[in-house]
């Protein structure tokens, strides 16, 4: 039996362990913070048990600040009281998975205010910080709550996604549409964007774009309005709302900025010194991974660029399409870049195409199409030449049927490896150039009137420098001296064959007469042919 000493030492030794307990959750704040990514460590706030407005992500209703800290082992949650309308309202909540920030509207890159594009597609595109990972960005198209908007001038994204396929029978779920990854029902797009950065990965392919994976949110939308450009001061309904029971796709940052960004003011002095500094690997990866994975949406506002020359490609939810791509001579957006959009589709114009068409070509063409791959191929020409670990992943899934692609990759429909496998076909049987061609001699020529991702216009010569041949860079009119991208990179003896010197023009079968130059016949009179011939090209490799 304890005597009345023993009693009041064992009271005083619970009292200063209450107290030390008292100190754990700054303790092992500090400690979980320790463990985090530097970046995300940089940007977790600080937080002790005893603040007031304190709570957590499962007990707050609405929070101004996220926190990557776990609440400590064996500490209750804490809870503020709930507010005059019911809801608990936090200052900060412990046990987020991502700390939001909306995107800002400029970054500042070489001396200049460089824009930043908030993009087109209605999607909800944030900034993020996770614990792992450090920097990251968030997108999804649907589930989040209060009305969230992109700017005061999107619709509102949807609260609820059409149908959580994940939890629902095979049979019950919707069926993933043709039109890539840009769909209302979240799960499709997941499907199809992780299948894609699967197969970036198995072709080596992944520096071409930022790897991108799926995850649920636990966190709350940001507070403090529509970030610093002009809509700052609009109000924001959706701030610190709630997110559960959604997931969004995270993606690697790419650094820089958009090419169309930071080239908009065209050929100037920083313009230039920029473009000479480009990484002519990084443009030949990017456009090899737009032809094999079908890109019909790369335009100048998901083509990066750093300070130090790196490229990257992002948004690729408009693969296994049509080929349409401003890496790509020959398709709609790179064509808009070099003639002008009024001349390549006077028709989509207000007013339309009575009053616009036919356009009239721009004298100068835009500094974007300095990354035309062809000034950066050696020789200006890749043929055969791919990257290391393109051609190992072309042989694997040329010996692949389109079923087991499908499976194997988790793809979104079947359509998508039927695409996949021609142009794995067309690369194999005569590379770069003539996998082009083929591509583009599927598809609609050209009228310019209409807007499109499905049109080919033939492939005017390259325009690798302010100045080369009958083409001309905006804003490099009056110079003495014509800068080159890559000096002395002219074109080799595969390059001039197949790129004659002057203006291309488009007599009737010139796809015919561009794809025989490039080594390969064109099958686009009979698409039965053509499918036959794949399916002989497909048994023979499978022997």
């Amino acid at each position: 039996m304890a005597t009345p000493s023993r009693v009041s030492r064992l009271l005083w030794l619970s009292a200063q362990v209450a107290c030390l307990a008292a100190l754990v959750p700054f303790a092992g704040a500090a400690a979980s913070s320790a463990q985090m990514h530097p970046e995300a460590a940089a940007l977790n706030p600080s937080w002790t048990m005893d603040e007031p407005g304190l709570g957590t992500w499962e007990t707050c209703d609405t929070c101004d600040q996220c926190v990557l800290d776990a609440v400590p082992g064996g500490v209750p949650p804490p809870k503020p009281p709930p507010g005059a309308d019911g809801k608990t309202h936090c200052t900060k909540c412990l046990g987020c998975s991502v700390i939001l920030r909306r995107l800002k509207s400029s970054t500042p890159m070489l001396g200049k205010d460089v824009k930043v594009f908030t993009g087109a597609s209605g999607a909800a595109v944030l900034k993020g910080v996770t614990a792992d990972k450090g920097e990251v960005f968030v997108k999804t198209w649907c589930g989040l709550k209060g009305g969230y908007r992109q700017t005061p001038r999107n619709h509102p994204i949807p609260e609820t996604c059409d149908k959580d396929g994940e939890h629902l029978p095979e049979t019950e779920r919707l069926s993933c549409g043709e039109r890539g990854g840009v769909f209302g029902w979240s799960e499709c797009n997941f499907k199809f964007l992780n299948a894609l950065d699967a197969m970036a990965l198995d072709a080596n392919l992944s520096l071409a774009t930022p790897r991108s994976w799926t995850e649920e949110i636990r966190a709350f939308l940001p507070v403090g309005g529509y970030g610093d450009g002009p809509d700052a001061g609009e109000p924001d309904p959706s701030a610190g709302a709630k997110i559960e029971n959604v997931k969004a796709q995270f993606y690697e940052p790419a650094p820089g900025v958009a090419v169309e960004a930071f080239f908009s003011e065209g050929a100037s002095t920083r313009v230039l010194d920029l473009a000479k500094r480009i990484r002519h690997e990084d443009i030949v990866r990017c456009a090899v991974f737009d032809l094999l994975f079908s890109e019909q949406d790369r335009h100048g506002q998901n083509v990066f660029v750093s300070e130090e020359g790196r490229v990257v490609v992002l948004d690729n939810e408009g693969s296994f399409g049509p080929i349409n791509s401003m890496l790509l001579p020959g398709g709609q957006k790179f064509e808009v870049y070099r003639i002008g959009y009024n001349a390549v589709c006077c028709g989509n114009l207000p007013g339309g195409k009575a009053k616009n068409c036919p356009g009239t070509p721009s004298e100068t063409s835009a500094p974007e199409v300095w990354v035309d791959y062809r000034c950066h191929a050696p020789g200006r020409f890749v043929g055969t030449g791919l990257p290391p670990g393109v051609e190992p992943f072309l042989r694997r899934v040329a010996a692949m049927t389109d079923a087991e692609v499908f499976e194997h990759y988790g793809m979104a429909h079947r359509k998508h490896a039927s695409v996949l496998k021609q142009r794995v076909d067309d690369l194999l049987d005569g590379g770069f150039e003539r996998a082009l061609l083929l591509a583009y001699s599927r598809q609609r020529r050209g009228n310019g009137e209409d807007y499109g991702n499905d049109f080919y216009y033939g492939v005017a010569p390259p325009c690798c420098a302010t100045e080369e041949g009958a083409c001309k860079i905006r804003g490099a009119e009056g110079r003495e001296s014509h800068g080159e991208v890559w000096a002395g990179n002219g074109a080799g003896a595969e390059a001039l064959a197949l790129w004659k010197e002057g203006e291309v023009k488009m007599p009737k079968n010139a796809e015919e007469e561009n794809v025989k130059k490039a080594g390969g016949e064109n099958r686009r009179g009979g698409d039965e042919d053509a499918d036959a011939e794949t399916a002989r090209r497909r048994r023979a490799r499978r022997r």
